[in-house]
């Protein structure tokens, strides 16, 4: 009888640790997919009523399929209006040819406009190659500069913010926003949202964290970019003062392996309120 009870105890923890040992293991598995949002704004124009924007960031010249056909059919599912790169689409450990495979597919849906992000500036990223590229597809890069993008015959002002790793050197480049029209912010780098939300863009687009590397259930993203605990500014969506802040996971690898945190691509539907 004692000998029953230990085999049914003995049965019973080797099917919790293969349990437990599945669930750790599917969390490394990292799908591709569109997490979408719909994000209403009291001064968006009438004429911007569904306005869809994807954004792509942490590339990190990952593959996905052959020429990169997987994502590119992603994008084309979302059917954008405008794609914004926010960053980190080339690096330091890999070639430009990826990201000219992108370039390629993504250009023939909708226009395209960039920012940098601190792996463009590492040593031995093809960032050169990339700009070369972008002039080739017609990306337009955004330097520290604020753009009119026209958009069923209005604009609304899109600034894009180079990377830039200071707060302190971000006050010689960003300028507040035109409160005559709607604002759109594309930056890097989310952890420095409550910094940017006092210059008043009604949405920001950033990246860089990865989703906070590890996600854990209940709690959301365990380290920063900076590899800091719990990062304030992990993934999603985040309000600061009248500014919206949309945060992708991205699609690249960092040093620590992405757990419960999916490859993504970000599909936001911009609502006017009635």
């Amino acid at each position: 009888m004692i000998k029953s009870k230990k085999i049914r105890l003995i049965r019973i923890i080797v099917i919790a640790v293969l349990v437990l040992w599945g669930i750790i293991l599917a969390g490394f598995i990292s799908p591709l997919r569109i997490k979408k949002y719909d994000l209403t704004f009291d001064n968006l124009p009438e004429e911007m009523d569904g306005y869809r924007i994807v954004q792509i960031t942490d590339f990190h010249c990952k593959e996905f399929g052959d020429h990169e056909e997987d994502l590119i059919k992603l994008v084309a599912k979302a059917k954008p209006d405008v794609i914004f790169l926010t960053g980190d689409i080339v690096d330091e450990k890999h070639t430009v040819d990826n990201a000219d495979d992108l370039l390629v597919g993504i250009t023939k849906l909708a226009p395209v406009y960039y920012v940098t992000g601190n792996h463009e500036y590492y040593t031995g990223a093809p960032y050169y190659e990339f700009r070369e590229l972008c002039d080739k597809y017609g990306v337009v890069m955004l330097e520290n500069e604020t753009v009119d993008v026209e958009f069923n015959g209005i604009s609304y002002k899109l600034t894009g913010l180079d990377y830039v790793n200071s707060t302190v050197h971000m006050k010689d480049v960003i300028g507040y926003a035109n409160t005559d029209y709607f604002n759109v912010l594309l930056y890097h780098d989310s952890s420095k949202f409550n910094f940017l939300s006092e210059y008043g863009y009604d949405i920001e687009f950033a990246g860089h964290g990865h989703g906070g590397l590890i996600r854990l259930p209940f709690i959301g993203g365990l380290l920063g970019s900076d590899y800091r605990l719990f990062p304030k500014y992990d993934y999603g969506i985040f309000h600061e003062k009248n500014s919206t802040m949309v945060t992708s996971s991205g699609l690249g690898d960092a040093r620590v392996p992405r757990w419960n945190n999916p490859r993504e691509i970000v599909l936001v539907k911009l609502h006017c309120e009635k």
